[in-house]
């Protein structure tokens, strides 16, 4: 699962720079964020995370 470190320049509450990781959807060619967890393989510490334009239908989150 690919990542991106963003450093803000902004300073935490703990005087440290803030940084900011977001996930990338694991969908070939997709630059989205990755808010879905599809699987994973606990023994290979392996994840399958996609953006909400790939997550299957049946694994939607819907607003109640």
């Amino acid at each position: 699962m690919p990542y991106v470190t963003i450093t803000t320049g902004f300073l935490t509450a703990e005087g440290e720079n803030e940084t900011l990781t977001l996930y990338l959807c694991d969908w070939p060619g997709c630059p989205n964020a990755a808010v879905n967890v599809l699987g994973s393989i606990k023994e290979l510490r392996a994840l399958v995370v996609v953006c909400e334009e790939h997550t299957p239908p049946h694994r939607r989150q819907t607003d109640v």
